[in-house]
């Protein structure tokens, strides 16, 4: 195993060689004739025969050899053949033109971070089209931290859900909006089909609170009903309904995914009384990924799936 003395001995080394020499050395192997790998490389004749020259001295090889009234390989010129065709191709494909995205064929592993109520509503959609057209590919959801910015440092992750209340100094673009509504127990009959202020007012509440980060619709139930009784607080809106369960306590909870788990028989939905602001949904992504066709696509994706 190389190590790393001799790893910069390595590179001091290719940093004196002339790289512009590679795709001549390409032509001539090729052709097996000066005439034409200079007409191929748009260069003279005189001015190949130099770079043939150059290319002795470096390799230490004549590479072309004359048999009788053609030019022969030597054995040293053979072995380069295919080293040096793969080499170039990787510098064209992965460094001179921007990079391809293959849906069909690609193995890559997408990285989201997301509440789990995000998760539950809408990167399940994600999913299914991963398997319908990305088939090789893998979805891994990691938890959602107040830092949006730290996610997207140096932990491999592709994009963020982050609510709009969370601020970040990095790229973001609105996934979907979503409204807020008030959810109690689906047995809970200390409340009727029709939720009134004075409601709001005689239950116990579960609130939201993640790491300080209260959200609007949190705000504004605090400033119409201020002496509401706080019985339980949540950092995780999926916690909600199996808090209430059982219980006469009443909550908020997005629609998605109130309708979700209403459908399973879990919680019923009420109209609150109070207008409660919106919350918008955002998907972030770091600087460095936006020549990246793969996180591009991811981008899009998942806004056809919302």
């Amino acid at each position: 195993m190389m190590n790393e003395r001799e790893g910069r001995d390595r590179m001091t080394t290719l940093a004196s060689v002339d790289l512009n020499l590679l795709v001549p050395l390409r032509a001539l192997l090729r052709h097996r004739s000066v005439t034409r790998a200079a007409a191929e490389t748009g260069v003279s004749q005189p001015a190949m025969s130099n770079t043939l020259r150059r290319l002795r001295r470096l390799l230490e090889d004549e590479l072309l050899i004359r048999v009788g009234k053609s030019y022969e390989l030597t054995a040293r010129a053979s072995s380069l053949l295919e080293p040096l065709e793969a080499a170039l191709r990787t510098i064209d494909a992965e460094i001179v033109n921007s990079p391809v995205f293959s849906p069909a064929d690609s193995r890559r592993t997408f990285t989201v971070a997301s509440s789990n109520a995000a998760a539950a509503t809408v990167l399940s959609g994600l999913a299914r089209k991963l398997i319908a057209v990305a088939p090789h590919t893998s979805l891994h959801v990691v938890p959602l931290v107040p830092s949006s910015d730290q996610l997207l440092g140096d932990s491999g992750v592709d994009l963020v859900l982050l609510p709009d209340p969370i601020p970040t100094l990095l790229p973001r673009e609105r996934l979907y909006d979503e409204e807020w509504v008030c959810v109690v127990d689906a047995e809970n009959r200390e409340v009727g089909d029709v939720l009134r202020l004075d409601d709001l007012v005689r239950l116990p509440h579960v609130v939201f609170d993640m790491g300080g980060i209260a959200l609007s619709a949190e705000l504004t139930l605090q400033a119409v009903v201020p002496d509401r009784r706080v019985q339980a607080t949540v950092s995780d809106f999926l916690t909600i309904p199996f808090l209430l369960r059982g219980t006469t306590m009443i909550s908020v909870l997005q629609g998605r995914v109130a309708r979700l788990l209403s459908a399973h028989g879990m919680l019923r939905i009420l109209q609150c009384p109070v207008h409660l602001p919106g919350l918008g949904v955002d998907m972030v992504w770091n600087p460095r990924g936006v020549k990246d066709p793969a996180c591009a696509w991811l981008r899009e994706q998942l806004l056809a799936s919302v």
